[in-house]
């Protein structure tokens, strides 16, 4: 039996049949189950309304039990009559006189879709979540320094320097542009030919750019400032692994993954439908015009992909290579097809490999380059598909990639890799998008580590505290830091600091003559300290470098600027005084006390005589001569 209102119906009874007044029918009858079904069908005299997106028909839950009240009490919580809620993206339940009615969206039929690029046609759902049409995936791509393949799957070469647009809008609508930066390879013997990637979005200019050295560093600056991923601010976010740099615009669900020797543009096919120009092409699902000039001239590729030229640009020309030798030798180019092998089987659905082979065995017999970008870029491509590829493996080391010395490489990692720093966790890791919620490959922490912080390649097994340098300290780690004596709390992993204790030492006496006293900071602590003046002392004065010292009647003496390494006093310098003792006749020389020299004194008188000679008389003497 059904009840219903405090009726009773057998199996196969009508319930009701009702109208809600806008064109929609509702019958009820009683099922075998005891349970009351709804059925809801336009009435035959009314136009059926619309239920956004499409129409719809209902199911019922288990009538309530309730004797008089319309409302809908068996559900949590109860509703009243009348009153409609969303249960899911493609049900509404509605509250009819006590029965829960489900109103299910019914989509309009979907129809197939080829796409020209040779991928398969992606699910775009409606607002509602529930209905869904087929589009065309819009996917630019590079590698190699040489290697373009345009958003509908034309495949062509083209390798010059400088710097050209590779995405453009034909009218700017969503201010998105996006240039490629050449870079002359020289002869390279490695094969990677750097790229950087410019995108111009709003206020924003990020680059993307790559070094190789043994280790790869990736560089990302916007607005010129280098930042390190993961980042999000306003429009766009990044993250990184080491290996490979993603930027994505959410808002115009565009991304933009950049590997150094490869990239891949994927823009919405609703948002940018032959609204688009460049290297890249006509995002329209037509091969036909994907090789434009800026004038809008059909043009082979390479011809049309020189036009798009940034002007003003100051670019060096490569030197003339010399021709390249044909050889006898059949290249080979086994490695190549490992892209057509089982290795790849799982991403041949979703992305074909056939330009990606094509480019390889170009590379391997005609430019004596590596293959490694081929199959790096059709494995990123795999990757942006969500189907991860382990493919080094099978290279017999010729693609392997060098991770720093604290990392280990994995092919599929988290596109964020946790770090130690919670608030980076919560805003990267528990809110990323469905778009790089991916794996990817790339340098990651070993087993049972974590990151310490995206500035350094630093794993720790415990996170522990964070030093003043930026650098991990363990718990029970003891510091010094601003002359406070901190240590990672073994319990709490919070660093706890105290003053450091500076010993207490009576201040010394400085009363020498030629010495100061001196409060010299060691660490953090003071100290006092006779130090010397650097003067010369004599009899308790001082006297400073280069004055005269009065030291001796017999010498001069100038205070030096030396010093002497026993007293730290500066050295007096003296020089002995020589003194004239040559006298005239008739004088004798005599010392004068008190004086370092002496002087003449006469003490006889001298007598010219008429011969011309002269005589000497003592004084007090008479001396006669006569007239020869």
């Amino acid at each position: 039996m059904c009840h219903v209102n405090g009726t009773q119906y057998l199996p196969g009874d009508l319930v009701y049949n009702v109208t809600d007044g806008s064109g929609w029918c509702f019958t009820a009858y009683c099922k075998a189950t005891c349970q009351v079904e709804v059925e809801s069908n336009p009435c035959p005299s009314s136009t059926p309304p619309t239920v956004s997106p499409t129409t719809s028909e209902e199911t019922t839950t288990t009538p309530p039990t309730t004797q008089s009240s319309p409302d809908c009490t068996s559900v949590q919580p109860p509703r009243k009559n009348g009153e409609s809620w969303q249960l899911n993206s493609c049900t509404t339940a509605i509250c009819q006189d006590g029965i829960v009615v489900h109103l299910l969206v019914k989509c309009k039929p979907v129809e197939p879709l080829q796409c020209e690029n040779g991928r398969p046609p992606v699910k775009v759902y409606d607002s509602t979540g529930c209905c869904f049409t087929y589009e065309c995936e819009c996917v630019c791509s590079g590698w190699g320094g040489s290697h373009y393949m345009t958003f509908d799957g034309v495949y062509y070469n083209f390798q010059e320097n400088c710097s050209y647009i590779l995405v453009k809008e034909i009218n700017f609508k969503y201010n998105l542009t996006i240039i490629v930066d050449n870079h002359y390879c020289g002869n390279a013997d490695s094969g990677f030919c750097p790229q950087s990637l410019i995108i111009h979005y709003n206020s924003y200019e990020v680059i993307l750019t790559q070094q190789r050295s043994g280790e790869t560093t990736e560089n990302v600056y916007i607005n010129s400032k280098r930042i390190y991923p993961a980042y999000r601010m306003g429009d766009i976010a990044l993250t990184s692994t080491g290996v490979e740099v993603v930027l994505e615009i959410p808002d115009l669900k565009v991304q933009v993954s950049y590997k150094g020797s490869s990239f891949s543009i994927n823009l919405p096919y609703s948002l940018f439908q032959s609204s688009t120009e460049g290297q890249c092409g006509t995002c329209d699902n037509s091969q036909k015009n994907d090789c434009q000039s800026p004038n809008g001239q059909i043009q082979s590729c390479s011809v049309a992909a020189s036009q798009w030229l940034i002007p003003n640009q100051d670019c060096p020309t490569p030197p003339t290579a010399p021709p390249t030798s044909t050889s006898s030798t059949p290249c080979k180019t086994a490695i190549c097809e490992i892209m057509n092998s089982k290795v790849f089987e799982e991403c041949h659905k979703a992305v074909s490999p056939d330009a990606f082979v094509q480019a390889c065995r170009s590379d391997v017999c005609y430019n004596a380059n590596s293959s490694c970008s081929s199959l790096e870029a059709y494995a990123s491509e795999c990757a942006n598909k969500g189907i991860c590829i382990e493919w080094r493996k099978f290279t017999n080391g010729e693609c392997e990639h060098t991770c720093p010395a604290t990392k280990v490489y994995m092919p599929c990692g988290p596109a964020v890799e946790p770090t130690c720093n919670t608030r980076y966790n919560e805003k990267y890791l528990n809110n990323q998008t469905q778009m790089i919620n991916k794996t990817k490959e790339g340098c990651f922490c070993p087993s049972k580590t974590v990151l310490f912080s995206t500035y350094s390649d630093t794993c720790v097994v415990s996170c522990g505290c964070t030093g003043p340098d930026g650098n991990p300290q363990m718990p029970g780690d003891t510091w010094e830091s601003g002359c406070q004596q901190c240590t990672c709390d073994m319990d709490s992993m919070i660093v706890q600091c105290q003053p450091i204790t500076c010993p207490t030492s009576a201040t010394p006496i400085c009363n020498e003559t030629g010495y100061r006293l001196v409060n010299k900071t060691e660490g953090c602590c003071q100290k006092y300290t006779c130090v010397p003046k650097g003067v010369c002392v004599y009899n308790n004065i001082e006297y400073q470098p280069g004055a005269e010292v009065p030291k001796g009647t017999c010498e001069n003496c100038i205070c030096s600027s030396t010093m002497d390494p026993s007293t730290k006093l500066n050295n007096i310098v003296c020089t002995n005084i020589s003194c004239d003792t040559t006298c005239s006749q008739g004088f004798q020389y005599q010392a004068i006390p008190g004086q370092c020299c002496g002087k003449c004194v006469q003490t006889s008188c001298v007598v010219n005589m008429p011969d011309k000679t002269k005589h000497t008389i003592q004084v007090s003497t008479t001396r006669v001569y006569e007239d020869a």
